[in-house]
């Protein structure tokens, strides 16, 4: 089936095999890694400078020799952008590159509201040869073997060029759509039974848990499973691990910023794909670390300096797993998955994550703050019987370090995804 990853290629103008050759054996060359991004970063300044109409006139003040010996210096000296800014300079922003094919792109769903923009073929290709990349590190996949996509619409395939069908036949990928899982879902017991990894998001793969607990018997050949776009919680963590007894990786990607990482077997951050993406640390007006990045693949509609509203930590400290590669360290999720107080701080959901880990009978949980600052916690316990003696202890925790909220606890019977990823956090408060 390798076949088909290149056909997908031809089809699409990409080059994600050729690309994830490269990336196999760049992996433990952290020199030659290093240079090769730094000549990324050199080609998308001077791109920008010469032919984009927003970062033209912000770069004409370097020349050309000072871009090639300081790009980063050039780089810190240009603005933070976020999606409002790029919305309102768009026309300027979005400069098509001759000879550079580019692909119209969306996020929405639960991250917010519809957010339109164009990444180049280049980045597609890095992006996914990245995805192979790690798949084969950490469960030995092999571009065209078969794996089992358990999701909603964001890994959804949907272009001009391939049907959604063929493109997934292509990639040899069986693709249960786990927007809403019902009992009356029928599965391929020979395609599950073929697949050496399972990819997907973690509360769809929960959900399917819950409505086929034979699933994991179908998996003769399971090596790893990958979760993404989503808040993996340490619940949800061991209840995949112990149903399928194979080790969960979780992946953290954002493709308008062109950022695509993994765990190790270490567990401890994320490695970055840091040949194509820059990623560097803000302490937000919370006082909180955000992530900056910058797509050092996409010249047509650069993402620079990138605010795309994530808190985590870029660490360069070497990891015992051999991979030399930055890793993002503290990773949080959204800064608006925040808890507001009435007196003005705020409080992230990770909060809640390490209370909730230490009671053993929860395996889910959801949290809606109301525009009166009053909190909403829903629970998922694996005991009924134990509802209200863990809600009560929960709601005493929590009042001793945060008084002046008002707290109710309320069940929660099943992961429950929609179209829209799944949200641990939902805070009204403007």
């Amino acid at each position: 089936m390798k076949a088909g990853i290149r056909l997908i290629d031809s089809i699409r103008g990409t080059g994600i095999y050729s690309y994830y050759s490269e990336l196999k054996q760049l992996a433990d060359d952290n020199e030659k890694t290093a240079l090769m991004r730094n000549q990324n970063l050199v080609a998308l300044l001077k791109v920008l400078k010469e032919k984009n109409n927003y970062y033209r006139p912000l770069l004409q003040r370097f020349s050309d020799d000072e871009i090639t010996s300081y790009p980063m210096i050039v780089l810190n000296n240009l603005p933070f952008s976020d999606k409002q800014i790029i919305n309102q300079n768009f026309d300027k922003i979005f400069t098509p590159v001759e000879g550079r094919a580019h692909q119209k792109k969306k996020t929405g769903g639960s991250t917010g509201a519809p957010f339109y923009y164009f990444v180049d073929k280049e980045h597609l290709s890095w992006f996914w040869a990245h995805i192979y990349f790690f798949w084969n590190r950490y469960s030995g996949y092999n571009p065209g073997d078969a794996f089992v996509t358990i999701a909603g619409n964001s890994l959804r395939t949907a272009n001009r060029q391939i049907t959604e069908s063929v493109y997934h036949l292509l990639q040899n990928n069986y693709f249960i759509k786990g927007d809403v899982i019902g009992q009356e879902i029928k599965l391929s017991k020979s395609k599950i039974k073929k697949a050496v990894l399972l990819y997907g998001y973690p509360s769809s793969i929960l959900n399917i848990l819950n409505i086929k607990p034979n699933l994991p018997a179908l998996f003769e050949n399971l090596k790893a499973i990958f979760t993404t776009s989503e808040q993996l919680t340490p619940q949800a963590r061991r209840s995949i691990e112990e149903a399928f007894g194979k080790p969960v990786y979780d992946m953290y990607g954002a493709n308008d910023g062109g950022i695509l990482t993994c765990e190790c077997e270490e567990h401890n951050g994320y490695h970055i794909n840091t040949l194509n993406c820059h990623v560097e640390n803000m302490k937000n007006e919370h006082g909180m670390c955000e992530i900056l990045l910058t797509n050092l693949s996409s010249h047509s509609f650069p993402f620079i300096k990138y605010r795309v509203g994530d808190l985590g930590k870029v660490e360069n400290e070497p990891c015992k797993c051999g991979l030399p590669w930055p890793r993002i360290v503290e990773l949080k999720g959204r800064t608006r998955d925040l808890i507001k107080l009435p007196s003005g701080g705020a409080i992230h959901g990770v909060y809640f994550n390490n209370i909730f880990y230490k009671f053993m009978q929860i395996d889910g949980y959801r949290i809606v703050q109301q525009k009166d600052y009053s909190i909403e916690i829903h629970l998922h316990l694996k005991d009924d019987n134990l509802f209200e003696s863990t809600s009560a202890e929960i709601v005493d925790f929590i009042k001793n370090s945060m008084p002046e909220l008002i707290i109710s606890v309320r069940k929660m019977s099943e992961y429950n995804p929609t179209n829209a990823k799944f949200k641990l956090i939902e805070s009204y408060v403007d």
